[in-house]
C-alpha cells in the first residue's frame, strides 16, 4: 500500500511545508516535519474480503520559532482534516481514501536544543479492495 508515500507527496506540495518530510524522526538540528505511523485496529471487514483500513499517524513539526511551529501545525490541520477524498490517490490502486480526521489537535511537546516541537494526530480511513 502506497498511502504514506502519497500523503508525503501531497504534504510536500503545500506552500507552507518543507520540501522534505521525514518518516519517523524529525531533524533535531533544523526546521522539519516528520510523520510517524501509529497502530490502529481494523474493525470493518466485508464478505468479499475488502475492508476499511484505519491508518493513524502522528505529525511532528519542529521549528526554530515556536510561533512558526504552531502556525505550520494549525495550517496543516486545516488542510488535512476532512480533506477531499480525491486529493490523495494511490498510484498502484492499493487504496481509496475515504477520509482523514484530526484526532488530536496541535499541541506543544517540548523545547529542543534547536527550537520547538509541536505534534498532532490524524486517522485516515482507507478502503482496501478484497
Amino acid at each position: 500500500m502506497d498511502f504514506l508515500e502519497r500523503l508525503i507527496d501531497y504534504m510536500e506540495g503545500l506552500s507552507f511545508m518543507p520540501s522534505d518530510i521525514k518518516i519517523g524522526l524529525f531533524d533535531e538540528n533544523g526546521n522539519s516535519v516528520a510523520i510517524r505511523p501509529m497502530p490502529s485496529a481494523i474493525n470493518e471487514r466485508y464478505v468479499e474480503q475488502s475492508k476499511i483500513y484505519p491508518y493513524s499517524f502522528q505529525v511532528l513539526v519542529h521549528n526554530k520559532s515556536n510561533f512558526m511551529a504552531y502556525e505550520v501545525s494549525q495550517k496543516l490541520m486545516s488542510v488535512l482534516d476532512m480533506i477531499d477524498e480525491g486529493l490523495i490517490q494511490s498510484s498502484n490502486n492499493s487504496f481509496k481514501l475515504v477520509s482523514i480526521r484530526c484526532i488530536t489537535t496541535p499541541n506543544f511537546v517540548q523545547k529542543t536544543g534547536y527550537g520547538y516541537l509541536w505534534t498532532m494526530t490524524f486517522e485516515a480511513e482507507l478502503f482496501i479492495e478484497g
